[in-house]
């Protein structure tokens, strides 16, 4: 039967992530197996035979994806595939070495340099390079971006920092014809950058080839937020229009079965033209099996054109299945061409776009808050407008602009591209209406699929309204789910050479922030300037926050002025609401300056000052009234969450401990977050054996320029049989606790 494809597909898929391993989705798979041996029995052994050999497949590609380099020193042949990736002072790029690809990382030293290394290093240059091999840093926080993992499932071991890129021991050698199209590719974005203004190059660049480079960090950020990020993705509405205007300008020279052959040649190589994402793959894989069809005369259906491209791009790459792009696109997709016959009942074009923006978002939904963890309530409606602004006004002009390079119609597209912005922006940042759910667990997202697919049925039924109330309903559970959770959490994010410490109370009863840590500002040449600079707040921080499911934090507590400590507090102020903020009366003036523009109040707390929120309790013991120092002004709070107590202690030094001695004589503490990242300053002898911490936590950057944690607090710390955590090497230290207890946990053993 047409259609059934997508059975054994959906297995496929089911059985590659369960061989990760999951156990989740093992199970998942295993229900979904025996559904379809309950309900459609015909697709079940099918089914049975693609997860079986799916899941064989994974676990033999994930076995032979090993590495036969080894770490430090060493001289390699790379040969550049594609051009570098160079922003600011910093170049990038994926190249081959011997048998194995590694991820070339180096950082240009001068103007003229960068300049050379942009026109010399072109797809098919072989270089002699010699440097140093690292091992790629694995997550170092709960929810963040995992980028050991992100590299080998690009089949990509080691970091290569060479000391320097020499041009002349680099030849041009026959390249091959991917590295053809890539060059080609490479000017074509080249051309777009030299030919458009800055603020349209970007988007230009994105429709045609799929390059993202040059587009404005904070367009970006609206469009991700809005979701409409897929408009500036190649997929299957380009291909569409660029397949069918292809095909109708050919049969007017050669006969169709010419000019669907000739479309079969010409999509791989504009796959790898656009970009060759899972989202491009995907729409020219299925473009060619229904041009390969018709070009037999036959016919196929929809939705088993676009399972066999699944199955096809998994046998070509098994781990695109954690590719956001590809789950977006393949699930999407799926949505739309299952509900085909609904949209096309649709009474008028606008209520059309309505209903396929509302199928889009629905099945959409949980892989947006699995990623990004909140979703726009204006999502649906700017798709409405968005959708067909991109697709017939937006893109042919791009496309116009680009092949004939006409001032007046790049003008035209420049000036509709700064209209588009000014929407966006107003969306995204003037009326941002953003609701924050975190993301869901595995029981959660089980709970959306079921209410989704349920949504679905209801709306085929023509009971929509009743389908939406399930999805509200499940969106509610999520909502909810924290305040009925018996859990609390500590947990010590790993943010540098800063401090940033996150508590939650069981039931959330209350969620506070102590610090916020910061990113320094150096002073950059311009050329030297990044698009994206790291920053800690919103790379870091508030991304903890949002994937927590954060709206509202009930105090943010910064404990002294320092940048490490205050530096992304606007960061975390504009992405959460904050009702008040606790600081040191030396940091009073800095701190209100900085929360004048957010309406947020502040308040300084001296010792004595102590506050409790169920079983938990709070008290602040430093600093004195009338302390205005920096350091040694510090707000130091200690707190009973769970059944331990918590000393945290900022960046007093040995000044203020003994201050704190004298006025706490019998302080003792089970765990102690060490003073001023582990500095000798702080941390003595005499504080440790009063305080006895059986835990220590020190919040410290890797490879840190003060030497940090200091050789003699460790010393210290060892002599007192206290546990030693540190987040340049543990990462994040996490403790989640009940009226029970708790139990510890590190991001890197």
């Amino acid at each position: 039967m047409k259609g059934q494809a997508v059975y054994p597909a959906a297995a496929a898929l089911f059985a590659v992530a369960a061989a990760s391993p999951s156990k989740t989705t093992c199970l998942l798979l295993i229900i979904y197996l025996l559904l379809l041996f309950i309900r459609r029995p015909h697709c079940f052994l099918p089914a049975l035979v693609a997860a079986l050999f799916f899941f064989v497949y994974f676990l033999i590609v994930d076995h032979h994806n090993k590495t036969s380099l080894s770490g430090g020193r060493h001289s390699l042949s790379v040969r550049f595939s594609a051009a570098p990736a160079i922003d600011g002072d910093r170049l990038q790029a994926a190249v081959q070495a011997g048998k194995e690809r590694v991820q070339l990382r180096y950082i240009i030293r001068t103007a003229a340099e960068k300049e050379a290394l942009r026109a010399r290093l072109m797809p098919g240059v072989v270089c002699r390079l010699s440097g140093m091999l690292e091992r790629p840093m694995p997550a170092s926080n709960p929810y963040a971006f995992d980028y050991r993992r992100y590299l080998r499932r690009h089949r990509i071991h080691w970091l290569f920092l060479p000391e320097a890129i020499d041009l002349s021991a680099c030849v041009r050698v026959r390249p091959t014809i991917i590295e053809r199209l890539e060059a080609i590719r490479e000017a074509g974005v080249r051309r777009i950058e030299a030919q458009f203004p800055p603020e349209a190059a970007g988007i230009a660049a994105a429709l045609i080839y799929g390059e993202r480079r040059s587009l404005d960090e904070e367009v970006i950020s609206g469009y991700q937020q809005l979701g409409i990020i897929h408009l500036l993705a190649i997929s299957g509405g380009h291909v569409t229009l660029l397949v069918g205007a292809a095909l109708a300008a050919a049969i007017r020279f050669v006969t169709r079965e010419a000019a669907v052959l000739a479309l079969l040649v010409f999509l791989p190589m504009y796959a790898v033209l656009a970009g060759a994402s899972p989202s491009v793959l995907r729409a020219c894989a299925t473009g060619m099996i229904v041009l390969a069809v018709q070009w037999k005369k036959g016919m196929i259906h929809p939705l088993d054109a676009l399972s066999w491209t699944a199955l096809a791009l998994l046998v070509f790459d098994p781990y695109m299945v954690w590719d956001v792009g590809f789950q977006l696109s393949f699930l999407v997709t799926f949505a739309l061409l299952a509900h085909v016959s609904v949209l096309a009942s649709a009474r008028s074009m606008l209520q059309n776009l309505f209903q396929t923006a509302l199928a889009a978002q629905l099945a959409a939904l949980p892989i947006l808050l699995y990623h990004f963890y909140e979703i726009s309530v204006w999502s649906i409606g700017l798709n409405v407008f968005f959708v067909p602004w991109y697709s017939f006004v937006i893109l042919p002009i791009a496309f116009l602009s680009a092949v004939f390079s006409f001032s007046p119609l790049i003008w035209l597209f420049s000036r509709l591209i700064e209209l588009t912005d000014a929407v966006v922006r107003f969306f995204s940042v003037d009326y941002s209406f953003m609701l924050v759910l975190g993301r869901p667990g595995p029981w959660c997202l089980a709970g959306y699929l079921t209410a989704i697919a349920a949504a679905f049925l209801d709306w085929e039924r023509g009971r929509l309204i009743r389908g939406l109330t399930a999805v509200a309903a499940a969106t509610a559970l999520q909502l909810a789910a924290p305040y009925v959770d018996p859990k609390g959490e500590v947990t010590v994010l790993d943010v540098g050479q800063g401090d940033c410490i996150y508590i939650e109370l069981p039931y959330r009863k209350a969620v506070y922030l102590i610090d916020t840590s910061g990113t320094p500002e150096w002073v950059r040449e311009p050329w030297r300037k990044r698009s994206r600079p790291f920053a800690v707040g919103r790379d870091v921080v508030v991304p903890f926050l949002k994937a927590q499911g954060v709206r509202t934090l009930d105090q943010l507590i910064l404990t002294h002025d320092d940048a490490d400590h205050i530096g992304a507090a606007p960061e975390v102020m504009g992405a959460v609401r904050v009702k008040k903020i606790v600081t040191s009366p030396g940091a009073l003036p800095a701190v209100k300056a900085m929360a004048r523009p957010f309406s947020v109040s502040v308040a300084a707390s001296v010792r004595g000052d102590r506050w409790k929120v169920g079983d938990a309790a709070f008290s602040v013991l430093h600093p004195e009234a009338g302390n205005n120092e920096d350091n040694n002004g510090s707000l130091v709070l200690l707190a009973r969450l769970g059944r331990l107590t918590w000393l945290f202690a900022a960046d007093i030094e040995e000044e203020a401990e003994q201050a704190l001695i004298r006025a706490y004589p019998e302080l003792r503490a089970d765990v102690l977050k060490v003073a001023h990242h582990g500095s000798k300053t702080s941390t003595t002898e005499l504080f440790l054996r009063t305080v006895k911490p059986r835990a220590a936590i020190i919040s410290v950057g890797r490879y840190n320029r003060y030497g940090h944690p200091s050789p003699e607090v460790l010393m210290r710390l060892r002599q007192q049989r206290a546990i030693i955590w540190r987040t340049d090497e543990n990462g994040a230290i996490r403790y989640v606790y009940d009226e029970n207890g708790g139990t510890f946990q590190v991001m890197k053993p």
